[in-house]
């Protein structure tokens, strides 16, 4: 599965036509292709798919630095997530539930807004926990889930919420809770079968280790990042490495680092970025 790797549990509802339009919206955003991604989203409007749709142009808003605009779609997810999706057999009401309150908590971030990315974090993980609690009630004698549990769905949910608690603790200097986030994203970490989510893991664990004065392993981790990213033409993540390399990098290997991000940009945004000022 492009979008999300392998091993991702059973397929159900993404085997469908709103299903698939959005799984090939997801792979085509991961490779930087958001113009195409946006018209495929564009005829994705209602029930589950139309509140995930919603979330990707989110995430490729804010992928361009536009997190203002990306309450808007963000929003539109949420209400959709609350009041369209009925797929309680693969918990995907509370996974776009959890996404899209993430996403507006990533939002707030990317403005200054801590205090309400922290509140908006506290509410995805309520959803957790009375997702958690569910199941618990309803698993078998020996622990085992009732029922399938695709990683595409709450597994997903919960690793997005992961990283945004890992950006909130950067963005606002909570050197503590960085450290801390480093080893848990790390142990969250989905591996190389799922290349964007590892990728994008070893990304924000590399930040959340530069911002609690781990330098080495944040270089180590970054290096690691866009490494994957390049391997599997992920853009989007190879400039957030090239990035971060170009500042944590030796001179040279940062100037270099620095026109790979230039070339990237110029590419990116052929395909449909609108990088405002990243």
């Amino acid at each position: 599965m492009a979008a999300f790797g392998t091993d991702c549990g059973p397929v159900g509802p993404l085997d469908g036509p709103q299903g698939r339009a959005w799984l090939r919206a997801v792979a085509l955003a991961g490779a930087g292709r958001f113009a195409a991604a946006r018209a495929l989203t564009a005829g994705v409007s209602d029930g589950s798919f139309g509140s995930a749709a919603r979330c990707l142009e989110a995430s490729m808003l804010r992928q361009s630095g536009r997190h203002r605009a990306a309450t808007v779609p963000d929003a539109a997810a949420l209400a959709i997530a609350y009041t369209g999706c009925e797929q309680p057999v693969y918990g995907m009401s509370v996974a776009l539930t959890i996404d899209a309150t993430v996403g507006l908590a990533a939002d707030a971030l990317g403005t200054g807004r801590y205090a309400l990315g922290a509140r908006l974090l506290s509410r995805a993980d309520e959803h957790l926990a009375a997702h958690d609690a569910g199941a618990a009630a309803t698993a078998g004698a020996d622990g085992a889930p009732s029922g399938p549990v695709p990683w595409w769905a709450v597994p997903r949910a919960r690793l997005r919420r992961d990283w945004v608690a890992a950006e909130l603790a950067v963005y606002s200097g909570d050197t503590a809770g960085a450290a801390d986030a480093v080893d848990a994203l790390l142990t969250a970490d989905p591996g190389p079968g799922r290349p964007r989510h590892h990728a994008k893991t070893l990304l924000i664990a590399g930040a959340a280790a530069m911002a609690s004065g781990q330098a080495d392993r944040a270089a180590e981790l970054v290096e690691n990042a866009y490494r994957v990213a390049t391997e599997s033409v992920l853009n989007p993540l190879r400039w957030a490495g090239a990035k971060m390399m170009s500042g944590t990098s030796g001179e040279e290997r940062g100037a270099g680092a620095a026109r790979i991000a230039a070339a990237l940009e110029e590419e990116w945004v052929r395909d449909g970025a609108d990088l405002a000022g990243v």
